[in-house]
Order: structure tokens, then sequence, then C-alpha cells
């Protein structure tokens, strides 16, 4: 039997392998429509591409009624949970080659940027190589990766907002510390990586503020209409895609929730989210673009049987994440889809339950207690994993071949007095690191374990670390 279940699980885990790699190459191969010595895509290269994409959306994908229908099947949902493509799409090359058959390509590719222009399908993350020194008079970095993909990769806010914060949208360093955000560029000190911090900061966290301040992150020229930038892209309407609740959710935590414990609140907060965020990009990590900067909670051991419990009152968050369970409901298929799904918006509605009746003070029932004592392992019936750490590299800086990776650690454990008993409650937080790593040794998630299980190798991490 384990022999038949490892087998199983090696199957699976070879299955999911493949698909990422399926998937991350679908989504990152661009058919570019522009030539440009930024990019290095001389002219014929770009009628080559351009003319292979309209044959495989023509002949091959519109030729194939069923292949359409699966991958207009497979668009509406990854639209919805990670953001709209940020290129070109199907219906563009559809509609340009039905007015233009007899058309040569350059003319094609000409119409197909127009149109890009026109219905806003440019990249706002740019999301690949682009030199700015070697543009061309009038050609911008959105105009030069403008194209498509056969399974685009998603918009979402905070790659886009990282897009604006970084060269060349922020300019040279004016301080005279060592932010942990530069790079070298030209021979000059400008902003070469985005930090969690500046989201959170820009999200209404005043402790984030301060952080970054503290190690000179935001002194850079062009950094205040740049953040500005950012801001907008945060504060996309939500209704565009989960991606975008997502940060609605943390906006209310950071600045308008409510604890019952003032003290270290907003540092505690701070923290939660970017372990949330962290996560949410983790998910995201096969379909979401990534920025580029311009070229020139584990399960604790077996304890005694315990006999009270604390909840942390969050009614309001629990709402917020009800609202996300049902619209993530209405993309279920299967009937175990649909019940996991009724399962934990159950499990939620007792949360905001208790919640409420610990912010009015009024003790738990010892239906309550057994309830928040067995959590974890409703949780993981559901999940079906248990909760590890996990690294996603979220920005690429090619000037010094280093990405941006964030990380969440083994959880740090926290205790809560009970109040009336000589008890305390035992939970845990998010640990969250942010450091550069070697672009052609990004971490999978197994290397990042290694890493945080050896102190040496923690050490040399060039890690961004509080003051």
């Amino acid at each position: 039997m384990n022999w038949f279940v490892e087998t199983n699980v090696s199957i699976r885990y070879e299955t999911l392998g493949r698909y990422f790699q399926a998937m991350r190459y679908a989504g990152a191969v661009l058919f570019p429509v522009l030539e440009s010595h930024a990019t290095g895509l001389a002219a014929e290269q770009a009628d080559f591409l351009t003319s292979q994409a309209m044959g495989l959306i023509h002949q091959t994908i519109h030729g194939d009624p069923s292949l359409l229908s699966r991958l207009k099947g497979l668009d509406d949902p990854l639209s919805w949970l990670f953001g709209p493509p940020d290129d070109l799409i199907r219906s563009d090359y559809i509609r340009v080659a039905d007015k233009m058959k007899e058309k040569p390509m350059p003319e094609i590719r000409k119409a197909l940027l127009e149109r890009s222009r026109e219905k806003g399908r440019q990249p706002l993350i740019l999301s690949g190589l682009v030199d700015r020194e070697a543009l061309e008079e009038g050609v911008s970095a959105k105009d030069v990766l403008t194209g498509w993909r056969f399974m685009p990769s998603r918009f979402t806010p905070d790659s886009a907002a990282f897009q604006q914060l970084v060269y060349d949208q922020v300019r040279t360093y004016k301080g005279g510390k060592s932010p942990f955000s530069k790079t070298l560029i030209n021979k000059q000190v400008v902003k070469g990586f985005p930090l969690g911090l500046e989201l959170m900061a820009l999200l209404g966290s005043q402790e984030a503020g301060k952080r970054l301040d503290a190690s000179d992150e935001r002194n850079y020229e062009g950094y205040e209409n740049a953040a500005a930038r950012a801001k907008d892209m945060l504060m996309l309407p939500s209704e565009k895609s989960m991606a975008s609740k997502h940060f609605k959710i943390i906006e209310y935590w950071l600045t308008r929730g409510r604890t019952s414990e003032p003290e270290g609140d907003e540092s505690r907060r701070l923290n939660t989210c970017l372990g949330f965020w962290t996560y949410t990009r983790y998910i995201a990590l096969v379909y979401a673009k990534q920025s580029y900067t311009m070229g020139s909670k584990g399960l604790s051991p077996s304890f005694a049987q315990r006999t009270a419990a604390y909840l942390e009152p969050a009614d309001e968050l629990y709402v917020y994440l009800q609202e996300q369970i049902r619209n993530l409901s209405g993309f279920m298929k299967t009937r175990d889809q649909k019940s996991r799904m009724k399962e934990f918006l159950n499990i939620l509605d007792k949360l905001r339950d208790i919640s409420l009746r610990e912010r009015q003070e009024v003790s738990l029932k010892e239906t309550d207690i057994t309830f928040l004592n067995n959590l974890d392992k409703m949780l993981l019936k559901l999940t079906g994993s248990k909760d590890q750490p996990i690294v996603a590299d979220v920005h690429t800086e090619p000037n010094t071949q280093k990405v941006l990776e964030e990380g969440i650690g083994y959880p740090k454990i926290v205790e809560k007095a009970i109040k009336g008993q000589d008890l305390k409650a035992r939970g845990a937080l998010f640990t969250h690191y942010e450091f550069k790593y070697p672009m052609n040794d990004r971490l999978t998630d197994d290397a990042w374990r290694k890493i945080l299980n050896d102190e040496e190798k923690m050490k040399v991490l060039e890690m961004r670390r509080e003051k």
C-alpha cells in the first residue's frame, strides 16, 4: 500500500511539473509585432514570428472548434482568478487578418501595433529584456514588447505596481546609504529592485513606510510620481479579478481592521499582509506576468488535550474572505469542488460568529473551543496538503543577473493569555523573507527549505534586513 501511495504521489508531482513548465513556456514566448535594436529583433524575424502567430490563431485554433472551445473555457476562469491578459489577444489578429488578407507582413504588423495602442493592449508589465538606450526614436518599451502569447501571462496589480517602482520609471539614488533596492546601470546607482514593503506602504501601512525610510529605499529621483502611479495600479476596481480583490483585503487589514491588542498591532498586521501577499504570488506564479527592470504555517506536533482556545477578533475580515469564496465557487465544476467551497464558507461563518463574541468578551462555549482546536485538521482536509515554507521570484533585474525572491519561512510561535484562566493559547505568525538571488538559479520550494535549515547559507543571502 505504501509503495502504491508513494508511486501515485510521484506521478502527480511529475504531471504537475510538466504542466508548470508547459504553462510557463506558453505564457513566456512572445510573438512581437515590432522589430527593434532594443530587443535584438530584426524585421525579417518579426515578419516570421507574426506570420506564425497568424497561422496558429487562424488555422490551428480557430480551425478546430473543440480546441477553441477549450481555450475559451480556460480564459474566463484564469482572467477572474489571476487577471486579464496583458497582450494582444486572438480576436485582434483575426480582425486585422480579415481586413488585410493580401497586404504584406510589415503592413500587417504596423496595423497590429496601431490596434494595440487603440485598444489598450500594450503591456504595462514589461516581462522581457529591453535595452532602453537602444530604443528607436518615437518607440517605447511597450511598443517593442507588444505581441501575442499562446497562453498569455496575466496582468496583476502588484506586478504592474512593481514595474512603476524600478528604473527607468525611478531613476538615480539621491542619498548616501546603501539601500537594498539599488543596482548599477550605466555607472549610475539607480533603483533596480521593488520591495514588498513598498506595496504595503502604498496600501496604507505607516509601519512599512518607516522601515523603508530607515534604509532610504524611497530616496530616488522620480520616486514620488512613480509611487503615485503604482498606487493607482494597486487600487484598480476589484471586479477586475480575484487578484485585485486581494489588495482590497490587504488595504482593509492594514488601515481599518480592528483587533483587541493595539500594542505592536501595526507590525503584526504588516507581517500578516506580507505573508498573505507572498502566498498569493506563489499560487499565481505560473500565470502572472513578472515585472522587469529596464536594461542599459506549519502544523504543530501533538500536545496534551486542549481545554481552552482563543481567536483573534477579525469578523470583518472573514466577511471579505467569504465574498472571495462565493465568487470562486462559481468556477467550480465538480461536486467535490463545490462541496469544499461550501464547507469553507461554513468554517468562515463559524469563525466570524466566534470573533464577534470574542470582541464582546463573551466566554466561548465548549463546542467553540473544540472547533478552534480542530481547525488545523479541518483546513488540512480541505486543502489536502500541509503548510510548508514556499518561495516565489517576483521581479527580474537583468543588469545584475538577479531576481527578487519573496519567501515564507517556518512559522513564528506566539502566545496569548486567556482571560479568567491560568492558560495561554498558542498560535503562529507568518515569517516573511525578501532577498536577491541569481536569476539563472531561481529557487524551488525544496531548495528554499534547505537554505532555511542551513544557518551559514542564510547568513550569505543578499537579504533586505530590518533596521
